[in-house]
């Protein structure tokens, strides 16, 4: 059953065949029964050892097998063909115990849901530093050029003087909020003022834009206050072609994506793996899986859309494309080799690529 993963992961990964064998087993078991727990995943080990030794294969695999996580992520991105990414940076955290879980994620953006390419395991609780961001933005820059970087999004937690400055240093078009206490300095002026009392004439409901200077940078800033009268200001590059809160609003994807790994998905909280470099390993069978469940989500709309509810003024999927694609995957495993291999050839096709405005359209609108 795993064969069509097996032969498209052989131009990847470059190991044994029996540890490669067993990581497709495993990918295809985490997608199966939606479970990171060891003795789940050795359901999907098809051979004639007995169970207990199944498992035993699992946790040997993540203890002794050695990871290059460029492959991973160049596997990764050769299933989602595009000239160009939205990238997104956040972080997630969890305990286990005493154990404190914190992870740096670096994703693209597909439409309303995202797919992990690069993670940092902390070894702390609380926000990472710039040095950790550089870090694994530039793992994608090394592998992948910076051209493929069409925007970067981040919470506002990732901004501060040496990010911005590595942003402009690179090119990268970025859109990250701003706290309110940090100072702008607004064109033709030679005052600081603070992000909070620079929009105090914006009324509930309204939005703005203002072009500034951020530690010596140039930015654009978009600003909206809710009903709630609570501001959002987001800074964004000073060259940006798009709506900024358009563009922003697609941050959200990685959210979905976290809650995809957790709860409504592959419950990777429940896993009792806590050393860094097991979980790091654990994390890339995960993120093939779950671009595996979304490309086939994508395939599966263009044959059956999604079907749309109404919320309040606007239409919502009742489903995301990881959800769409996960179920009939697991249905396709039910029903047996030969259906399960014909969804796996259709989303192991690397020819074809994404339409990027068919995901996202709303970047259609300019400034």
């Amino acid at each position: 059953m795993h064969n069509k993963l097996l032969q498209a992961m052989n131009l990847n990964f470059f190991w044994k065949k029996s540890r490669l064998e067993c990581f497709a087993q495993i990918i295809i078991s985490i997608i199966e029964n939606c479970s990171v727990i060891g003795k789940d995943m050795a359901l999907g080990i098809n051979n004639k050892s007995k169970y207990k030794s199944k498992i035993q294969r699992i946790y040997r695999f993540f203890k002794d097998q050695q990871f290059n996580y460029a492959q991973v992520a160049e596997f990764i991105l050769s299933i989602f063909a595009c000239d160009q990414h939205i990238l997104v940076l956040d972080r997630t955290c969890w305990k286990y115990g005493k154990k404190d879980i914190n992870i740096l994620f670096l994703a693209i953006v597909i439409g309303n849901i995202s797919v992990p390419i690069y993670w940092r395991m902390l070894n702390h609780s609380g926000t990472c530093d710039h040095l950790l961001m550089k870090e694994i933005l530039d793992s994608f820059i090394d592998n992948f050029g910076v051209g493929k970087i069409k925007y970067l999004l981040a919470d506002r937690e990732f901004m501060n003087h040496e990010w911005l400055a590595f942003l402009n240093e690179r090119g990268i078009k970025f859109a990250i909020p701003l706290r309110k206490d940090m100072k702008v300095r607004f064109d033709q002026s030679v005052q600081t003022n603070a992000i909070g009392k620079s929009f105090n004439n914006l009324k509930q409901c309204e939005y703005d834009t203002k072009k500034a200077i951020l530690w010596n940078y140039p930015v654009q800033l978009a600003a909206y206050r809710n009903s709630k009268d609570e501001l959002m200001v987001v800074a964004s590059s000073a060259d940006i072609d798009v709506s900024i809160f358009a563009l922003y609003k697609y941050r959200w994807a990685i959210e979905r994506l976290f809650k995809h790994l957790k709860t409504s998905g592959f419950d990777i909280e429940k896993t009792h793996m806590t050393r860094p470099d097991r979980f790091a390993k654990l994390i890339a069978a995960c993120a093939i899986a779950s671009a595996l469940a979304i490309k086939n989500g994508l395939i599966k709309n263009q044959l059956i859309p999604i079907k749309f509810r109404k919320y309040k003024d606007t239409k919502k999927q009742l489903v995301s494309f990881f959800t769409y694609g996960l179920d009939h995957l697991k249905y396709s495993i039910k029903q047996g080799f030969r259906q399960f291999a014909s969804s796996m050839k259709k989303i192991l096709k690397f020819d074809k690529k994404l339409n990027f405005n068919l995901y996202f359209s709303s970047l259609l609108q300019k400034l």
